[in-house]
Formats: C-alpha cells, structure tokens, sequence
C-alpha cells in the first residue's frame, strides 16, 4: 500500500509543479506575444529602406539634448529597434511620469509614424505593456551619437 501512496504523491506533485510551469509561460507568453493591431504589425514589419526621415524628442532634456535627427546611415539602428517591439495593447494606460523619447518617422511615400518610450511604448497613439508595471525598453540607445 506505502508504493502506491507514494506513486500517486509523485504524479500529484509533477502534476501540479507542470501546471504551475504552464500558468507562468502563459503569463510571459501575455505580455511578450506582440499585438496584431496594424500599429504593431507596421512596427514589426518596418524597413529601413522606406524610411525617408527619422527625428526624435526627449522630454525633459537639456535645451541642447531635447532634439536628435538621424542620419540616413543610423535609420538601420533605429529600425531595429522599432522591430522589436512586443507587447499587449494597454486601452487606457495608467499615466507615468519620467523621461519620454518620441520618434517621428516619415515615410518615403509620405506618411508619418510616432514611436514612444515613455514608460509604456506608443506606436501612432497605440498604448502596449510588455509586463505588468508597463514597457521594458526606454529607448536610451537612442541617444548615443
């Protein structure tokens, strides 16, 4: 009788430690699967070789450090970047306060796109989290020259 007590306690036990395992691959599978709002999708799919002009704000800066535009040979950087993005979409974000980097993208047909880091990541007014306190990347590496 003591074997089969102790079998069962171990299938219990593995049962459980799997579904514990799964909940929490499904919660980092939530908040990392991108979105399939077309601000993602275009985010994800954007190439350097339609970006006509790359631009960015940060808030608050120094009056000298509050504006950057890129050169032509960087847009492949800021790209790839913009590749990355993942995320669920956040229809009402809670407000955050701190640094904020906002890239402006035109187009080579014209159109313009912005790109965020302000705590959450805002692609064309589009608000995604990637965990529970908001986005991970803060667009730092964009500021270096």
């Amino acid at each position: 009788m003591g074997k089969r007590t102790d079998k069962k306690m171990r299938i219990a036990v593995f049962t459980v430690i799997a579904l514990v395992l799964l909940v929490l691959i499904g919660i980092l599978a939530y908040w990392k699967i991108p979105s399939r709002r077309e601000s993602m999708t275009w985010a994800r799919n954007l190439e350097a070789s339609d970006v006509a002009q790359i631009e960015m704000t940060v808030m608050p800066s120094a009056e000298d450090e509050r504006h950057r535009s890129f050169e032509e040979e960087e847009f492949g950087d800021v790209v790839s970047l913009i590749n990355q993005s993942t995320g669920r979409y956040i229809r009402d974000p809670e407000p955050i306060m701190g640094m904020s980097r906002t890239l402006y993208i035109t187009m080579k047909d014209g159109t313009e796109h912005t790109v965020s880091y302000n705590g959450y990541l805002v692609i064309d007014g589009d608000s995604y989290a990637d965990g529970i306190h908001g986005y991970s990347e803060d667009g730092e590496s964009l500021e270096k020259e």
